[in-house]
């Protein structure tokens, strides 16, 4: 399974992000490929929008799911015969514009570290999918 997640980055992300991100995405690699590519231009988003339809939006919200939950979506999607989820972390102003949103949790985050729970969250999904612990 292949993930690509676009971050639209209003700001600079902190280092220290980038490095935990990093770290997540070495982590992964055991299970999937997954690359985070940080976005600045506003024509580059509406680009990635326009060529990714099928897209899962990363907002705020009450409904977010477990870790259980989410780890059964990761099957679904691999069984399923999907190759590819691609996952947008949108701009602030960008809320209920997408069809396919993932409420990640209720707080609204900076762009960065929403990328680094999502991140972390595929890793403990994958995690518990084949049955490893999360923590060692």
């Amino acid at each position: 399974m292949k993930y690509d997640i676009y971050v639209f980055e209003e700001k600079k992300t902190a280092s220290f992000l980038k490095k935990a991100m990093a770290e997540y995405e070495k982590r992964l690699s055991r299970y999937c490929k997954i690359t985070c590519r940080f976005i600045r231009k506003q024509n580059e988003w509406e680009k990635i929008l326009k060529n990714n339809p099928d897209s899962i939006a990363i907002l705020p919200g009450k409904d977010s799911v477990s870790s259980e939950m989410f780890s059964e979506q990761i099957n679904c999607w691999e069984t399923g015969g999907m190759g590819k989820r691609v996952f947008l972390v949108p701009p602030e102003g960008e809320k209920g514009m997408r069809q396919n949103v993932f409420p990640l949790s209720d707080f609204t985050m900076e762009n960065g570290l929403t990328a680094l729970i999502l991140l972390e969250q595929i890793y403990r999904g994958y995690r518990i999918l084949h049955n490893h612990p999360y923590h060692k």
